[in-house]
Parts: structure tokens; sequence; C-alpha cells
């Protein structure tokens, strides 16, 4: 006697689910990295605050031109003085405060985005 098993599988609902995933990652995905930006910039502005405060106040959060994600970035007439303090010069050590911030937010964003995806993969009906 043969130990098998037959099994008829209809996998059109799977393979439409798993097409599904990529966008529903996205949407799921881009309120985070929202919120990823929007921490970078809150501490990387704490972190530059000197006396007149104008570098920190011209730190921005935009969203990148093709929809898929944000930029963080020092806007206006401080940029060189941003560019100064985060890489230093010949006269000056460097002070970074845009990559150290990122730096901690990397662990947080990690976390958020795992929860994303799996948000996604349970809103497909292929999570546990």
């Amino acid at each position: 006697m043969s130990d098998a098993v037959t099994l008829a599988v209809e996998n059109a609902a799977l393979l439409a689910a798993l097409d599904a995933i990529p966008d529903e990652v996205f949407a799921h995905m881009k309120p985070e990295l929202k919120v990823t930006a929007d921490n970078i910039a809150a501490e990387a502005g704490r972190r530059i605050k000197r006396k007149s405060g104008k570098t920190g106040d011209q730190i921005v959060v935009q969203e990148t031109h093709n929809g898929d994600g944000y930029v963080v970035f020092v806007f206006g007439n401080r940029q060189h003085i941003a560019r100064f303090l985060e890489f230093g010069t010949s006269r000056m050590v460097a002070k970074p405060f845009l990559f150290a911030s990122a730096k901690l937010e990397e662990g947080p964003a990690m976390r958020r985005a795992r929860f994303a995806v799996q948000d996604a993969i349970d809103g497909k009906g292929l999570g546990d």
C-alpha cells in the first residue's frame, strides 16, 4: 500500500493575493516612512539648536518626486551652514546632526517597517 496524497488546489486566489502584496505593503509602509522622516527632522532640529535656531528651523521633510518616500534636508539660505556643521571644514570639526539623527531612528524605523509588512500580509489573508 502506498502512502500518497493528491491535492487539487485552486491557486488563482492565492496568486491574486500574492500579486497584490507589493501594493498592500506600500499602502502600509508610506505612513510609517513619514513618521520616520518626521522623527529624524525633529531630532536633527533638537541637535542643531544654536543661539538663533535658524538652521534648525529650516529642516524640512518633503515627499520624493515619485511619491514613494520622503527626504529630510535643510532648506533655504542655511544649507551651506548645515553642510559645514554636518561634515566640518578645514578649520572646524564636524558636529553631525542630520546623519546622527537618522542613525538613532534606524531601529525604530525597521521595527515599524516589519509591522507594516506583516500588516500588509495579514490584510491579504496570507498571515498566520
